[in-house]
């Protein structure tokens, strides 16, 4: 029971960022310059954004429904230990979720409300990016402790440090370069997917320069991710894959081939997520005292066989109503009605 429920969590982490992350990174994009295609990027946004940006919350409500129900001590030790970049994300979320329900509903569509929440949206975009960068570099650090008694060591040295920091700025260009690559296929003005060509190029670049900063951050760690990766060689597999098939991508980018292009962009992000998997499996959190493994810090069998059963059940409703909100919003993109005021 307990593998099944650790692949719902994995499943819903990488739907969260494949849909989610890119969602966010369109809001990065959106605080770029655009010669001439911000206007134009803003409609294309709207469109891709409008009928399902909703939705892709579901998957993080998912994983932490999952780990309260299912791993209690893990639940406890991160909303405790990281309230602070906890609260600082939601309000990112909160924020990022109206000022683009009132750039498009607002009663009056004046430029500099519109030009407010323009970049209101976006900044709460690049903020909530880093935040779950800032987060997710936390859980493996080994400097959380539940006995801290000071309020230095308990609530901020868990996320405070360089090793969060450019993780987060990772996650960010990671999320940036989803939206360039799956808005290509929002448009079909030849100069305007040029444009998010372009975007996808430039935040090419900034994933494998962020990525090489990751690295050098985490040597002043614990546990220093060459190291970690040297005693892992499937990791280290993964990451020369995921690497690699940027020069398909690319391949496929200059063809427009857009649905080879998003299955290629979606396998980069699950081989990172692999190979961080392999790094720290079956650990969910690594504490001061020692790491919080899924499969020692279960809830009773009873309880665990209970979520199990609601989350099959809710499968047979979520999945499908998914793939059919996809069909009916994104099989003719002027369907949505969700267009520039």
């Amino acid at each position: 029971m307990i593998s099944v429920l650790i692949f719902f969590i994995a499943a819903s982490l990488l739907l969260y960022i494949l849909l989610g992350g890119s969602d966010f990174g369109a809001g990065i994009l959106e605080l770029l310059p655009g010669k001439g295609f911000r206007g134009k990027q803003k409609v294309v946004v709207n469109r891709a954004m409008g009928p399902v940006w909703e939705a892709n919350h579901m998957w993080l409500i998912l994983i932490v429904v999952i780990l309260f129900m299912g791993f209690p001590t893990i639940f406890t030790t991160l909303m405790i230990s990281l309230h602070l970049p906890m609260l600082a994300l939601l309000v990112g979320v909160v924020v990022r979720g109206t000022v683009f329900t009132f750039r498009h509903y607002d009663a009056i569509q004046a430029p500099v409300s519109q030009s407010t929440y323009t970049l209101l949206f976006g900044l709460s975009s690049l903020w909530t990016s880093i935040w779950l960068g800032i987060i997710a570099a936390s859980l493996t650090r080994g400097t959380i402790d539940p006995a801290a008694t000071d309020p230095w060591a308990a609530y901020v040295a868990p996320w405070w440090g360089w090793y969060p920091l450019s993780l987060g700025i990772f996650v960010a260009c990671i999320f940036a370069f989803l939206a360039s690559v799956f808005l290509v296929g929002e448009t079909d003005e030849p100069a305007l997917k040029q444009h998010f060509r372009g975007r996808a190029a430039a935040f090419n670049v900034a994933v494998i320069v962020s990525g090489g900063l990751v690295f050098l951050a985490s040597s002043g760690e614990k546990s220093a991710l060459v190291h970690l990766f040297i005693r892992h060689p499937a990791a280290i597999a993964a990451m020369i894959l995921a690497t690699g098939l940027f020069v398909a991508l690319w391949r496929f980018v200059s063809r427009s081939q857009v649905m080879l292009t998003r299955i290629i962009a979606s396998g980069q992000v699950v081989l990172i997520l692999f190979g961080w998997w392999v790094l720290y499996a079956p650990n969910a959190v690594i504490t001061a005292s020692g790491p919080l493994s899924f499969y020692d810090t279960a809830a009773p069998p009873a309880t665990l066989r209970q979520l199990l059963i609601a989350l099959l059940v809710g499968s047979l409703f979520i999945f499908p109503s998914l793939i059919f909100l996809l069909r009916v919003f994104k099989t003719d993109r002027g369907k949505s009605g969700f267009t520039d005021p």
